[in-house]
């Protein structure tokens, strides 16, 4: 090898040297910096004997690993919302056991009946009937209101995913059109790589979708189903009906779960879309449902009523009417004939709510009627989900115990999902993440390497020097 060929093969060691002290040094400095990816110099030979070699950039990514990282994400995404939207309205409504409950308070109220039945005409064993009553009616109105409440709530936190869905989808197209102009520039490359990974973090907790580079540097981004939602520098737009749960990439039926739809089944605009169009509609169904047999069961229950009257439960004061089932238990009101505050009487507890005229003291037939009413089936709608032919009692134990399932159930997936995160995360982290002690013993072979080249220079120097004072 002669000294020129020498002296370029040192030049190009050490500055191959300073690329790495380079790479560490940014390493270091990005190493909390979110969704920075680790860079590593690889050496290579720019030519035969005597060229000298020349470091090139190399960006540490599993895009397989990243993948499972999203999916997970968007697992736990979607199981988050059941708590998120349902745990207002689960503590109003209460666990089966809980006294506030309907269930229960509907168990007091039975055991009510059961105590006037054996003094008809006790005052105090009247009041304390209407008092259980009351609460009765009182728990099923505040569980519609409060099931109101998660549906507004559901549908405001739908919007919110969307935009911001839509936002990170055009802000990946952005890149792209960054990365199709960024030229040979490695640093500035891999500087937009590591911003889309971060939108792409982003975006996989709001819905699972599939990605893959182009030729052109660009990614093209569809949905699990197969909708396309980034092609370079468009993105589609998604819109979305929050009393629906409906979603439209563009004029495509992406709706997660819908027939035909082709959209993704995971994250959280699935999980919003799934509770808005199925969990809450079918709550807000078993509620009316039970309500609807109080009110039909004791009007057909009750000797005194003539045609048209309401029985001792009532629709807002009224009969039931089939026409204006929807959002009875919100409307589920006693009726003021037996209750002394509204200028109706005690007695009509005993002798029914349309009696004019009273019954002897001590006759409990219209209370044994009422008591018999929580022994019958009752035909409740199918599509309730639950029993279909059962007593009031059962009725709403079921409904309550189904209700706090849905929450339930749906903890145990985002526990599930988590688990599946932090290990993908944590082996991800190991392929793209920076550790400080390696990259500080990285700065120690570097320093060894400069020495080697620095001590070749000195070498070939002192060569030169020797054969110049020799001519």
């Amino acid at each position: 090898m002669s000294i020129s060929s020498a002296f370029n093969v040192a030049r190009s060691g050490l500055s191959a040297t300073e690329g790495r002290a380079n790479l560490v040094a940014g390493n270091i400095a990005h190493a909390q910096t979110e969704g920075y990816a680790r860079r590593d110099g690889a050496q290579v030979s720019t030519g035969g004997q005597g060229s000298g070699v020349e470091l090139r950039m190399v960006r540490q990514m599993d895009e397989r690993l990243a993948g499972l990282t999203r999916n997970a994400a968007a697992e736990m995404g979607q199981a988050q919302v059941a708590n998120e939207v349902l745990g207002g309205y689960l503590l109003t409504l209460g666990n089966p056991n809980d006294e506030i409950s309907p269930a229960a308070r509907l168990a007091e109220f039975q055991a009510g009946l059961d105590l006037l039945s054996n003094n008809p005409a006790d005052p105090a064993a009247q009041n304390d009937l209407l008092s259980r009553a009351k609460t009765l009616v009182q728990s099923l109105n505040n569980a519609a209101n409060s099931i109101e409440d998660s549906r507004v709530q559901a549908g405001e936190s739908y919007l919110t995913s969307v935009k911001e869905t839509n936002s990170a989808l055009a802000d990946i197209a952005k890149l792209n059109e960054k990365l199709r102009v960024a030229g040979p520039d490695a640093g500035a490359v891999n500087s937009l790589k590591d911003e889309m990974n971060r939108r792409l973090d982003a975006l996989g907790a709001q819905m699972d979708f599939t990605s893959r580079w182009e030729t052109d540097g660009s990614l093209t981004l569809h949905t699990t189903g197969g909708t396309e939602l980034v092609n370079g520098d468009d993105a589609v737009q998604l819109t979305a009906d929050p009393d629906s749960g409906a979603l439209f990439a563009g004029t495509i039926n992406i709706t997660p779960g819908a027939t035909g739809a082709r959209g993704s089944d995971s994250g959280r605009l699935a999980g919003l879309s799934q509770i808005i169009s199925r969990d809450l509609p079918q709550m807000k169904l078993q509620l009316d449902e039970l309500a609807r047999g109080l009110v039909q069961s004791f009007e057909a229950a009750d000797m005194s009523r003539g045609p048209g009257d309401a029985g001792l439960f009532t629709d807002a004061g009224a009969a039931f009417d089939p026409a204006q089932a929807d959002g009875l238990a919100g409307r589920l009101a006693l009726n003021a004939s037996v209750d002394p505050e509204r200028g109706g009487m005690l007695s009509r507890l005993r002798d029914g709510a349309a009696a004019t005229v009273s019954r002897e003291p001590g006759d409990s037939t219209q209370i044994n009627a009422f008591i018999d009413v929580f022994d019958s089936g009752f035909a409740f709608a199918p599509a309730s989900g639950l029993n279909a032919n059962a007593t009031i009692g059962d009725f709403a134990a079921d409904m309550v115990g189904h209700q706090n399932m849905v929450r339930v159930t749906a903890d145990s997936q985002a526990e599930t999902a988590r688990i599946r995160l932090v290990t993908f995360e944590d082996n991800r982290s190991g392929v793209e993440g920076v550790n400080i002690d390696t990259e500080l013993q990285k700065l120690m072979e570097i320093e060894q390497s400069y020495g080697a080249n620095s001590q070749v220079l000195n070498s070939l120097t002192n060569m030169l020097d020797t054969l110049l004072s020799s001519v």
